[in-house]
């Protein structure tokens, strides 16, 4: 992992040419040490109040084992400069343009009404926004590349206000960064997928509502996914039973199984299951050996997400062993497919880092079918959304 005095070098006033001339002959705000938004449950971000009309959003730790890692986002209003000496980025809000490097971005502007804003975005064969899927056709929206083969002549042409990225550590970050400092475009880190929680992950809607100029909306809209989360978590929590669920599948023999601190797990305790693979006390995924899986898959009531698999066939010929697993036998297998695409993206890592609360409910009615009745709440559909039983 890069150490920080390389990421707080990568740390550059960006704002474009023409805000900062805008901003020259007005006076600079302070921060007031005032919070703006305090976030609930994610714990990657705060934004923080100035004395004008302007924000800072702060960023920390935006990937996986950084340490202390913090970024700022200058976000101004009203012809406001930012304080004397930040060393953060700048951008004018409400933005009007923006890239999106990850597909959970789309969805997060999507539920705030403002995908007509999206310029460019990463893999928009995987997409599942509609809209988004319809302007890429249509020309409105271009494909920048990912990882090591970014478009950043594609990505200068399309002039965005921000780009939100992903941090993934080491100088991976640096080359993306250095680059977007050269070409003077601000970006903002979105942490959502190092968050530990599901609420933690969607309550990153909030500082793309700051952007856009609708943090009550979002506000709002992050309230009410929490409270039918927290409804139906209280509603799971009074079931008697606790199947045991194991998830994913191997890949070249080796089972990659969530951390017990992972958000995936977390799930699972919110939907009253047990999880299979317990036993380190860590948030990211570990590899586990394809004998270990198969010996605590003995012990599974349900199985969850087996990678490429959309029905029991798919699922029986990745290994003929899988058929004699009980959980396989008895056809309590689900996927998170129900919402794929023809290019082989699921809705289910696009609105489903904001949506927790149908993420939930179906994770709720794969465990506990018996239980569909008692989990029907207002807003969300009665059957499985992102989810569907192989056959």
């Amino acid at each position: 992992m890069h150490p920080l005095r390389t990421l707080f070098r990568t740390l550059l006033p960006l704002a474009g040419a023409a805000l900062l001339a805008g901003c020259r002959p007005n006076p600079s705000v302070r921060l007031s040490g005032e919070t703006v938004y305090a976030p609930k449950a994610a714990t990657g971000y705060t934004i923080l109040a100035t004395d004008g009309a302007s924000t800072v959003i702060e960023v920390r730790n935006p990937w996986q084992q950084e340490g202390d890692a913090a970024t700022q986002l200058f976000v101004a209003r009203n012809g406001e400069c930012p304080p004397e000496g930040f060393a953060g980025q700048v951008v004018q809000a409400p933005i009007q343009s923006a890239v999106c490097f990850s597909a959970t971005h789309v969805a997060y502007l999507d539920a705030l009404g403002c995908t007509e804003i999206i310029r460019g975005v990463s893999g928009a064969e995987y997409l599942s926004n509609e809209p988004v899927r319809e302007a890429f056709a249509a020309g409105r929206v271009r494909d920048i590349g990912y990882d090591a083969n970014l478009n950043y002549e594609l990505l200068a042409a399309l002039q965005p206000d921000v780009v939100f990225i992903y941090g993934v550590g080491g100088e991976a970050n640096t080359a993306v960064t250095d680059k977007l400092s050269e070409l003077h475009i601000p970006y903002l880190y979105v942490g959502e997928y190092v968050e530990e929680t599901p609420l933690g992950k969607a309550e990153w809607v909030i500082p793309f509502g700051e952007l856009t100029d609708r943090r009550a909306e979002s506000i709002v809209l992050f309230d009410g996914i929490a409270a039918r989360y927290d409804t139906l978590r209280t509603r799971a929590s009074r079931l008697a039973e606790r199947p045991v669920v194991m998830i994913n599948a191997p890949f070249r023999d080796v089972w990659f199984a969530p951390g017990d601190r992972s958000y995936m797990v977390r799930y699972l305790e919110d939907a009253a299951g047990d999880y299979a693979f317990k036993g380190t006390d860590d948030a990211g995924s570990r590899p586990i050996s394809a004998e270990a899986a198969y010996l605590a898959a003995q012990t599974a009531d349900v199985w969850l997400n087996p990678n490429m698999a959309y029905t029991m066939a798919d699922l029986k010929a990745q290994n003929p062993k899988f058929a004699d697993i009980r959980c396989v036998r008895e056809g309590r297998v689900y996927n998170c497919t129900r919402r794929r695409t023809p290019g082989g993206g699921s809705d289910f890592w696009e609105s489903g880092a904001l949506r927790a609360d149908l993420v939930l409910h179906d994770l709720i009615l794969c465990l506990h079918p018996e239980a569909a009745d008692s989990m029907r709440i207002e807003g969300l559909e009665a059957g499985l959304y992102y989810y569907e039983q192989l056959q």
